[in-house]
């Protein structure tokens, strides 16, 4: 009688686990603003009064809300928004790297400083992705808002936080120019793992004149693919074992290149 060989998939789970673990995270740019870029239905900045108050994704899908949507702030066109000349810093992939116009959103003290401690709010989608990366360019005038508090919600009512970028004179703080400030970037989240309406919403604070600026350019959500087990056949060990052999032997020889 001939024998058929079944596979014991339940005693390659640990292996199946392993394999996966081992395999490279695919990284995706979820969201970017550059305010520049409009050939994918992107909204570019303008000068004031014609700032928009709404911003489609230059790259990807979000909006950035300074319109009361979403919870953001109203903010006025008057005396609260303009566009400046943008930056290269943070530009990656195909984001313009034009830095003369208008290529950067200004965010601006207002009348009183009215602005101080209105909120710019950020809609996009994390379904399928996981680790949330944030990065942009950032600069000050000297009256401009010294702080920039970062929250994220899954629901867009209860926010936790990110973290606060600051006013300084280093890298990694909010600087005087694009360049001194260097890339401003936050550490990875779990927050917003596979959420499908995801908010990420910022407080402006501390202008002490009513010409006070930041200027924000080259904003980037990046997030990693999530590895599922459902995206890997059920083969037996032997199967499981070649599959591994094959990815070690690519990474070698990625190394080595």
């Amino acid at each position: 009688m001939k024998t058929t060989y079944v596979p014991n998939v339940r005693g390659c789970m640990p292996l199946l686990f392993a394999l996966l673990a081992s395999l490279p995270a695919q990284s995706a740019l979820i969201a970017g603003w550059d305010f520049q870029t409009t050939v994918s239905g992107g909204t570019a900045a303008a000068a004031q009064p014609n700032t928009p108050r709404s911003f489609n994704a230059n790259f990807g899908s979000g909006t950035l809300s300074l319109d009361g949507a979403n919870g953001s702030s109203v903010w006025l066109l008057s005396n609260e928004l303009n566009g400046f000349a943008g930056t290269t810093v943070n530009a990656g992939g195909d984001f313009s790297t034009v830095a003369t116009g208008v290529g950067a959103l200004g965010l601006i003290g207002g009348s009183g400083n009215a602005a101080n401690g209105k909120q710019a709010v950020f809609i996009f989608s994390m379904s399928g992705y996981e680790g949330l990366s944030i990065s942009l360019a950032a600069q000050r005038s000297a009256t401009g808002f010294s702080s920039q508090h970062w929250e994220y919600s899954a629901d867009g009512l209860n926010y936790q936080t990110i973290g606060t970028l600051l006013s300084g004179s280093a890298a990694g703080s909010i600087a005087g120019n694009f360049s001194t400030s260097g890339v401003l970037s936050f550490d990875p989240l779990s927050g917003l793992d596979n959420v499908a309406n995801a908010f990420v919403r910022v407080t402006f604070a501390g202008a002490t004149s009513a010409t006070g600026n930041n200027r924000l350019d080259n904003i980037r959500f990046d997030a990693s693919e999530i590895q599922s087990l459902s995206s890997i056949p059920e083969p037996g060990c032997p199967m499981l074992v070649g599959l591994g052999s094959a990815l070690a032997l690519g990474m070698r020889r990625r190394r080595a290149s």
